[in-house]
């Protein structure tokens, strides 16, 4: 048989499951702009508001001191939140401008540290856990800068309903267009909060998104607290707070800014980190999922969607090796015009992700950027699909995986003016 023949069996082969997420990928950008973007609460008097711990885990992250005073500066009673920081970091310069906070606003900004780093980041912020007393905790990377008026908004749906135990913000990005880099991880977020989550949001199952949201604390302490074999523990968290009936908002017109890795090996990392802990996730709660009488069949397909996402990602990799090496080996004839409406017809059918890319874009108010982000998904996006389901894999194998952190870009100058500062 001609090797052109055989590769285009092959491309035929990888073609079939493209096609199906790709119609999935439709179907969600459909769904999405039937979904309202806003939710109205009450606004609270400050007699009503709940006290809050604000956590900011930090692991050699001198920008944390960026987020410090974003949240010293909230519209909300000093008497009712206080900002823990939960330090894991080893460097000097962090943890310097850290112990500056906490002098300077003894009671106000408070320092959680620990004799080891047992369960990475979820550890972390189980040691601050086992000191919390406040009603609910907003949790925040130390890359993102809340405005002051986010404290007070974020706790507006818990007073509504007692059971709700998870609210969770809109992210946008500080710098989502420095480069092709930063543009196709902001890309993915942009259509997972502006397209996805809407949806989940209609289904009753908002995942916490680790940064931005809301938990209840006697929630969280109910569910065990946060599980430190886990590298995506607010996902994990997630489903076990939907397994025990407890209710999620998802406030889509509540903003915060934060960074994206802006480099590739950082962006690597992020993923790698991701795309285990999501299989992870699927793979120690599947019998919840499947079977639990407390989730409806809409709450269990739309977790299963979120959890086995990385699926595709082969596919899409062979389609597009197969189908440029089909170029190549295909014999050569004038183009007619059949051929044209084949390919045109063919990348119709698989651009359900470069359709949702779009809606996103356009609900993130980014429509701009498109051309320079579609060059980013066409080639860092293409790129990331074998280390992403690499990973996945290793997940679903129950194969090991240590936390790695993902460097943030703020930290770069802000270390550099402690380090000269300290003289260190």
């Amino acid at each position: 048989m001609e090797a052109y023949l055989v590769n285009l069996a092959v491309f035929q082969a990888f073609l079939v499951p493209v096609v199906f997420f790709s119609t999935v990928y439709y179907l969600v950008c459909f769904t999405t702009m039937l979904s309202p973007r806003k939710a109205l609460f009450k606004r609270l008097s400050d007699a009503e508001l709940p006290t809050v711990s604000v956590q900011i885990p930090v692991f050699n992250d001198p920008v944390a001191a960026r987020c410090i005073d974003h949240c010293l500066k909230f519209d909300y009673p000093k008497d009712k939140y206080k900002i823990v920081v939960a330090d894991d970091s080893t460097d000097p310069v962090t943890k310097k401008i850290i112990d500056k906070y906490a002098k300077k606003h003894p009671g106000r900004v408070v320092v959680s540290r620990r004799t080891n780093r047992r369960g990475w980041k979820a550890g972390a912020l189980n040691s601050a856990l086992s000191k919390t007393n406040e009603e609910f905790i907003v949790l925040f990377d130390s890359d993102f800068t809340p405005k002051k008026g986010f404290l007070r908004k974020v706790v507006g749906p818990f007073q509504k309903d007692e059971r709700t135990a998870i609210v969770q913000s809109n992210t946008r990005w500080l710098n989502n267009d420095a480069n092709i880099v930063t543009r196709y991880a902001s890309c993915v977020l942009y259509a997972y909060y502006s397209c996805v989550m809407p949806i989940a949001n209609m289904f009753g199952v908002t995942f916490l998104g680790g940064t931005g949201g809301a938990v209840r604390t006697s929630a969280l302490k109910k569910a065990g607290g946060w599980n430190e074999k886990s590298l995506t523990e607010d996902a994990d968290l997630s489903v076990k707070l939907f397994e025990r009936g407890y209710k999620s908002v998802y406030l889509y017109d509540l903003e915060v800014k934060g960074e994206v890795p802006v480099t590739i090996g950082s962006l690597i990392k992020q993923q790698t980190r991701w795309a285990y802990g999501t299989a992870r996730v699927f793979t120690d709660n599947w019998k919840t999922i499947f079977f639990s009488p407390k989730l409806a069949i809409s709450q269990k397909i739309m977790i299963v969607y979120i959890a086995l996402s990385y699926l595709w990602a082969p596919f899409v990799l062979g389609l597009v090796v197969t189908g440029n090496l089909g170029w190549l080996l295909t014999p050569t004839k004038a183009v007619q015009m059949s051929d044209v409406v084949n390919v045109a017809w063919n990348f119709l059918i698989t651009s359900g992700f470069f359709f949702l890319a779009a809606i996103g874009l356009y609900r993130s108010g980014q429509i701009s950027t498109m051309p320079r982000t579609y060059l980013s998904l066409l080639t860092v996006g293409i790129a990331l699909t074998y280390t992403s389901f690499a990973a996945y894999m290793r997940g679903f194998l129950g194969m090991g995986l240590s936390w790695v952190r993902t460097p943030k870009a703020g930290s770069v100058s802000i270390y550099n003016f402690f380090k000269n500062a300290f003289r260190l």
